[in-house]
């Protein structure tokens, strides 16, 4: 009997079924061989489609198990999820109203003054609450009270440089804080340079009178009058005398105009405008040179081409020793 199942099996197995049939014809046991083929069949059937998976009917599970499973968190989500979603969205409108408050007072310092500054290459006019105009000049910074028209004394804060209108008002001085001491007028036009890598607030009055005062409560108070330069000296908490060897000439809106007309004034007046306001340096072979008196108009954008109309006087020569210095050599000034 197990012999002729091995030979059964390895002749179904080669495909031969019709052989076995034929090689088990003489048996007696047909009912056998007859119930063995039909095994055989079967795990053939078995091994051809019992391994394909059903995808359309496990994906239908799957998406049915998703459902099932999402509903069961919705159940418990006012539970779980309201309160800290709410403390969530409160916390972000504390947090936004804090930065705008803090964007809105930034540039406020702790008096409560407004700031205004500008950069390297920025002219900005400032009109303040009293109407007074302020001309911000680069790399400077003013100050003043919102509430400047408000205020007994009008007060403002420099850094920097600034050509001021101030309305006049008797009743309110208005005054100015620099690095080195107090301004104070009651309306005028002025010039206000006061830098603190220069020694001194230097102030130039076109129009008016102007008060120089120290810090302190003892300090002297000194009258500019129009037309004059005051200073605050580095070493000294007063200010000093203005004198008539420090009499005021074009150079102070140069900053603005970017041109000065230079009538009868010496070049080394020309080499301190250039130091002051721009990149530019003017140098001299012989020092006397910059007590040479013209009359011309000085670009200060535009130097070298100023400079060239020296040197077609035929007492000067031009030379460009760097792409910011120029030098003059010459041995005499015009007579």
């Amino acid at each position: 009997m197990e012999k002729k199942i091995r030979i059964l099996a390895q002749q179904w197995k080669n495909g031969d079924v019709d052989s076995a049939k034929r090689s088990d014809a003489g048996s007696d046991d047909a009912a056998l061989n007859k119930e063995l083929e039909t095994i055989w069949q079967k795990a053939g059937n078995y091994k051809s489609t019992s391994f394909g998976p059903d995808v359309e009917a496990n994906w239908k599970k799957f998406q049915a198990k998703i459902q099932e499973d999402n509903n069961d968190s919705l159940e418990n989500f006012p539970v779980r999820r309201l309160i800290p979603r709410a403390w969530l969205v409160a916390a972000s409108i504390a947090a936004l109203l804090v930065i705008g408050w803090w964007i809105a007072n930034s540039n406020a310092d702790a008096r409560g003054f407004k700031s205004l500054a500008t950069n390297k290459r920025e002219i900005k006019k400032v009109e303040l609450p009293d109407h007074s105009v302020v001309w911000l000049s680069n790399n400077s910074e003013l100050s003043f009270d919102p509430k400047l028209n408000q205020s007994k004394v009008r007060s403002v804060k420099l850094r920097g440089e600034a050509y001021f209108e101030v309305q006049a008002n008797p009743q309110k001085p208005f005054r100015i804080e620099t690095p080195h001491g107090l301004i104070e007028v009651l309306g005028t036009s002025f010039n206000v340079r006061a830098l603190k890598t220069e020694p001194h607030t230097e102030v130039q009055v076109m129009s008016g009178r102007v008060a120089l005062m120290g810090k302190g409560k003892n300090d002297q108070r000194i009258e500019i009058p129009a037309n004059f330069i005051g200073y605050f000296p580095s070493t000294e908490k007063q200010a000093s005398k203005p004198s008539s060897n420090k009499k005021i000439f074009t150079s102070t809106q140069v900053w603005r105009t970017r041109k000065i007309e230079l009538s009868g004034r010496t070049l080394g007046e020309a080499q301190e405008i250039l130091r002051r306001y721009s990149d530019f340096r003017l140098e001299f072979s012989d020092p006397q040179i910059a007590d040479c008196i013209f009359t011309w108009t000085f670009d200060l954008d535009n130097p070298e081409s100023s400079l060239k109309l020296l040197a077609k006087t035929g007492y000067f020569h031009l030379e460009k020793t760097s792409s910011t210095v120029f030098r003059l050599e010459g041995k005499s000034c015009p007579k």
